[in-house]
């Protein structure tokens, strides 16, 4: 129920989105380099490893690179839209056993590759800083380690950036709404991702 709640709103607004784009004018667009780590939400099963008490999930880093186009209004108004389309993946690890003192009884090492793509509205609060907001609806194409059948993610995404109009550095924080990472070891597991950007307008 809540998966298809999540798939209509993302496609309201990816429509929302379209629909605007007449209005607007596109200013620039160019490469985005992102890069960082974060944390996973996550709910041991207590169940599998039977009398196992320590357990230990650790987000590596995150990486993505990708295309963003910005638009501008044509009526007069700060406000602009960045969307962009990422190509990327994230790395953790996980300890399941009876101390930290003891060997592991599980360990994974785990990579998760995707696709993406975000819309973000922005609203510049001095000179060439800026705020967003936006969704990023991602696709998890390639899972090893720990790998899960729930392979799709809607990230609320909140940015602050600043304008050095050679390139803009930015911080993004995501914070993912479904349950993405389901295995023997784990019932439910949600990433907390924060990234630094550098956009390269063309």
């Amino acid at each position: 129920m809540i998966k298809n709640i999540n798939i209509k709103f993302v496609i309201l607004f990816l429509t929302v989105c379209g629909l605007s784009l007449p209005s607007q004018g596109q200013t620039k667009s160019g490469l985005i380099i992102s890069t960082g780590s974060g944390s996973i939400n996550v709910d041991i099963n207590p169940s599998y490893l039977g009398n196992t008490t320590f357990s230990e999930i650790d987000y590596k880093s995150n990486f993505s690179v990708g295309y963003r186009f910005r638009f501008h209004s044509l009526e007069i108004s700060p406000l602009f839209l960045d969307l962009d389309a990422n190509l990327g993946m994230k790395s953790w690890q996980s300890l399941y056993g009876q101390s930290r003192m003891e060997p592991p009884a599980y360990e994974a090492s785990s990579q998760y590759f995707y696709f993406s793509t975000s819309g973000t509205a922005n609203y510049p609060i001095y000179k060439g800083l800026s705020i967003g907001l936006g969704i990023e609806p991602t696709y998890y194409f390639s899972q090893s380690g720990e790998s899960s059948k729930n392979a799709f993610d809607i990230p609320v995404v909140g940015k602050i950036a600043y304008n050095f109009k050679i390139v803009e550095v930015g911080f993004n924080y995501k914070y993912g709404l479904m349950n993405v990472i389901k295995t023997d070891h784990i019932d439910s597991g949600k990433f907390r991702d924060w990234q630094l950007s550098v956009w390269i307008p063309f």
